[in-house]
């Protein structure tokens, strides 16, 4: 069996295993007893989904092309070991424990089980809902191993601890730094992990690697997290080799060691073949060599593509580091390894040989922008940590040092915590610091608009919004927003042009926000041929369903109506969206004019569980009742509207009284009319 364990954010210097003091792992210290400990391994990017594309398919990320967390999928044509190892005949399985490794961005391919199970309803985010317990992703792959029951397999563990924010169980609190006290919870979820192994006999015979896909900044030089800086701190992993039957136990290796080198390492264990790899296997090192890699290459494209600041490359030795950003940078991290003084300026036949060799591994693969992302899964990742989300524009000439903007950065990380925690008041203050600071960064004035506007400061919200347009026109999000807000308040003449921009970029988007304007219009054609447009682009925009439906309905076509409908259904239980307002009234109502009245029944009652106060299908459901006989059902289910809100409005007292009028039960209409003119005695329809 190979077992392959990844502890996300973890900084090989936070492990006693490394020599830190403050720390307790015991767990992994026993692994690193067991087995060989390499002191020199760094990540090729600071961001989880690039670094595991690395960490599996043995690919640098100029050839693997996953250069972001957002906006990239790891190609199918990419072999991840997942892949090599199910070719060979071995089961895999896999368990993670955040939405950023969800099997959606193609780090999946290849397992046969891979639990992710991490989905949220849009709107909804939080650091809670997009990452969960380790424990859990734990006993998910224990129980697959066990099931296995002897076969050769593959196991792919993930662990989120100690990814910020940092929140370890009260028993790992005591530490100075709370990041270590996730660590500690994840040395105990590691320990927990491999006596499960043992108790199935697996981990003596077992090949165990422990690693992580990069470290954290820990304001070592100004950055709290990771994703913006290629110091140290942010890609020097830890990895620990435990071969079968604890060979070479205690061993320690120095020396360069890629993350890349890890997969074909792996593969040659394992007996396999391992080409059309960037990665060198270090198979010879586990029994003494040196690493034989001349330098590790690392990139972060974070900085360009979600704030317009120039990315960054590295390149690491056994002696120098050096980072290329506008102010380069070099380190002699033998007698520095804090990095704290820049030697760029003092050895530069140093820094030139690096930059030539740097010149090739960036040759590998183009940079390509990143795709427009889905504003839910920008703000699901966005609850992660991983804030930004447009690039510098092309042709944008030199780009700002990243070390110029970190506090900006930092602050505006703060806006968004404060946001995601519901303190929209004191966000919107720290956003505008933000934007004050630095005016030209757009996702800060985005963030600003939608919290103003979440706030009913609404002309203040378009400002924003209106700004971060000016920064960069062809964004779609901005005018979606707009021309939903434009919408509700019934400015068609604005909120149009809004969508017809955003459908540009955004097609399924965009047409489907178009369809919803047209249908409310009544313009039904027009509604039809924009919701199409819209699904030739996602066939899964569940408005655009609803909106077919819809007309369908309208135009007496009932059966194909219900098509459309239950493709909306559908569409929407698999993104686990928001309530769709009256699509079960819909639906039923179909029904009933099909003479499917127990089906209809059915979609009413589940109009009304998921939106108690629909008048829709509240009014439906009583006229199914009232032609069926049930007439006090009729008058409970009714009244229910009102009960359903804790302030009923005129509108709503009206709604019933009509209703009843409707349904020729006068004494209630009568009764409901005597109660509303209690309450609103100046409104002339209750007299």
């Amino acid at each position: 069996p190979v077992v392959l364990i990844s502890i996300d954010t973890l900084r090989a210097d936070h492990l006693p295993l490394y020599g830190y003091k403050a720390g307790s792992t015991p767990n992994i210290d026993r692994l690193g007893g067991e087995g060989v400990v390499f002191e020199d391994v760094y990540s090729h990017c600071p961001l989880s989904l690039p670094a595991h594309a690395s960490m599996l398919t043995g690919l640098l990320p100029p050839r693997h092309g996953v250069r972001d967390n957002l906006g990239f999928r790891l190609s199918s044509g990419h072999r991840t070991l997942a892949t090599r190892f199910k070719a060979a005949g071995l089961r895999t399985g896999g368990a993670i424990s955040a939405y950023v490794l969800r099997s959606a961005t193609g780090i999946a391919q290849g397992f046969d089980f891979y639990d992710d199970g991490i989905e949220v309803q849009a709107g909804t985010e939080s650091i809670g809902n997009l990452q969960r317990d380790g424990s859990v992703a734990v006993e998910a792959l224990s129980r697959w191993i066990e099931a296995q029951r002897g076969a050769r397999f593959f196991a792919f563990l993930h662990l989120y601890e100690p990814h910020s924010p940092y929140d370890p169980p009260a028993r790992h609190r005591g530490h100075p730094l709370l990041y270590d006290g996730d660590v500690a919870y994840a040395d105990e979820l590691v320990g927990r992990f491999l006596d499960r192994l043992k108790a199935r006999g697996v981990y003596d015979r077992a090949l165990v690697t422990l690693t992580s896909d990069h470290g954290e900044g820990l304001n070592d030089h100004g950055e709290e997290e990771h994703g913006i800086f290629l110091y140290r701190e942010a890609v020097h992993v830890p990895l620990v080799v435990r071969l079968p039957g604890g060979a070479r136990a205690g061993a320690r290796v120095a020396g360069p060691v890629a993350q890349a080198d890890l997969a074909p390492t792996l593969l040659e264990l394992a007996g396999l073949p391992a080409g059309g790899m960037d990665g060198v296997s270090f198979r010879a090192s586990l029994d003494g060599a040196p690493p034989s890699g001349p330098a590790v290459y690392s990139e972060t494209f974070y900085p360009r593509y979600h704030f317009g600041w120039s990315e960054l490359f590295a390149v690491t030795e056994a002696r120098y580091r050096y980072v290329r950003a506008p102010r380069r940078e070099l380190f002699d991290i033998s007698s520095d390894p804090k990095e704290t003084k820049n030697l760029a300026g003092e050895r530069s036949s140093v820094l030139a040989g690096m930059d030539r060799w740097l010149e090739q591994e960036i040759a590998l693969g183009s940079a390509p922008e990143p795709e427009e992302v889905p504003r839910d899964v920008r703000e699901k990742l966005q609850a992660l940590g991983y804030v930004g989300g447009s690039a510098a524009p092309p042709g944008a000439g030199p780009l700002p040092d990243p070390k110029d903007h970190i506090a900006v950065y930092e602050d505006f990380k703060r806006g968004l915590s404060l946001r995601l925690a519901g303190r929209r008041t004191e966000a919107a203050d720290q956003l505008r610091k933000v934007v004050a600071a630095d005016p030209e960064l757009r996702d800060a004035w985005e963030m600003l608009g939608m919290t103003l506007i979440e706030m009913d400061r609404k002309q203040e919200g378009i400002e924003a919004l209106d700004r971060t347009i000016a920064l960069d026109p062809t964004r779609p999000e901005p005018h979606l927003e707009l021309a939903r807000l434009y919408a509700l308040d019934g400015r068609r003449d604005l909120a149009v042009p809004h969508a017809e921009i955003a459908a540009v970029r955004d097609p399924g988007k965009g047409y489907e926000l178009l369809a919803e304007m047209r249908l409310d219009q009544g313009q039904t054609d027009r509604a039809a041929a924009e919701a199409r447009r819209s699904l030739e682009a996602d066939p899964q925009r569940v408005m655009s369903h609803f909106v077919l439906g819809m007309v369908a309905q309208k135009a007496g076509r009932y059966e194909e109506a219900l098509v459309e409908l239950r493709k909306a259904e559908q569409a929407n239980r698999l993104q686990k969206d928001a309530v769709v307002l009256k699509l079960h009234a819909s639906m039923a109502d179909c029904l009933a004019r099909l003479g499917r009245e127990d089906e209809a029944e059915r979609e009413f009652q589940a109009e009304i569980r998921a939106v108690p106060w629909s008048p829709e299908g509240r009014v439906g459901l009583a006229m199914l009742y009232r032609s069926q006989g049930r007439d006090a059902e009729a008058r409970a289910t009714l009244a229910g509207l009102l009960s359903a809100q804790p302030r009923p409005t005129a509108e709503t007292y009206w709604t019933v009284v009509h209703a009843f009028s409707v349904l020729g039960d006068a004494p209630a209409a009568r009764e409901w009319a005597s109660r509303a003119r209690a309450k609103f005695p100046r409104d002339a329809r209750f007299r």
